[in-house]
């Protein structure tokens, strides 16, 4: 078992966590030095509790007190750092967690550049079709040929399909045997052009499928489904390290998927 933090230490974390007063004090002493009135006017705090900050953080020698101002320690500038960090970080969580929360074993290779809220789109309450729309988009702006996963079918997705297959684009796509399911019971004519049009190879994967991933020439788009199959986020990139990432999940999966003829010849025979 991994050691943690004695008492002492999860102390100092807990009295540095207790209010964002207490990190807004930090925050002015990183800047400069500064008296007690200086910290009340710059900080939402009575001095009484600008003065017990002050003791708390002179007690813990993040900070000391020269010539009537208080400043941080080396030690304290550390902490401060350290901590600015971590909130940082736990904000970036919070704004990708959409995404990292549907993304199954695949997420423990995922590149970090997939991980930046910039490149990150999530549906909502407020925007439950934020997803799909701009999937629906990345399509409409696909270059070159297209290499996708999916564990869905939808009407949006069949009709891009049309779209790029008219303007000459080469297909390669992965489903399950759910989609295919769906797929045969109500869009029978997409299952007929996955099966028929020389711009397209369907493959069908030998388990569920719980991402939905494209690839273009240059770019990448990774799809987060939830448990209802309902798209929550997309990250998109044109990194080179993703780019290289995405290939060869796509490659993995495909080694896993059999061509979409053969699986509907075996389901005739049975």
């Amino acid at each position: 078992m991994a050691e943690g933090p004695d008492d002492t230490g999860f102390e100092d974390c807990q009295f540095l966590t207790g209010s964002p007063q207490r990190f807004a004090v930090l925050a002015q002493l990183r800047e400069r030095p500064a008296r007690p009135t200086d910290l009340c006017d710059a900080v939402d705090a009575t001095r009484t509790t600008i003065q017990r900050i002050l003791a708390g953080c002179t007690e813990r020698q993040w900070v000391v007190k020269r010539d009537g101002e208080y400043q941080l320690t080396v030690t304290g500038q550390r902490v401060f750092d350290q901590y600015s960090t971590l909130l940082s970080e736990i904000d970036q969580a919070r704004t990708v967690g959409p995404l990292a929360a549907h993304l199954g074993a695949i997420a423990a290779d995922l590149p970090p550049e997939l991980l930046d809220p910039e490149c990150l789109t999530t549906s909502s309450e407020q925007n439950p079709l934020a997803a799909i729309d701009r999937f629906t988009d990345w399509l409409h702006e696909v270059n070159g040929d297209v290499r996708a996963i999916s564990p869905i079918v939808t009407s949006v997705f069949n009709d891009a399909a049309v779209e790029l297959l008219e303007t000459g684009t080469h297909i390669e796509f992965i489903i399950d045997h759910s989609v295919l399911e769906r797929s045969a019971s109500d869009f029978s004519d997409a299952l007929e052009r996955g099966l028929e049009h020389e711009n397209i190879d369907t493959y069908v994967h030998d388990t569920t499928l719980d991402i939905g991933l494209a690839l273009d020439r240059s770019r990448v788009c990774l799809a987060a489904y939830d448990d209802r199959n309902n798209l929550r986020a997309i990250a998109e990139s044109d990194a080179t390290a993703v780019y290289h990432w995405a290939e060869t999940v796509f490659d993995r999966y495909r080694e896993r998927s059999q061509p979409l003829a053969a699986v509907l010849s075996v389901q005739e025979k049975n």
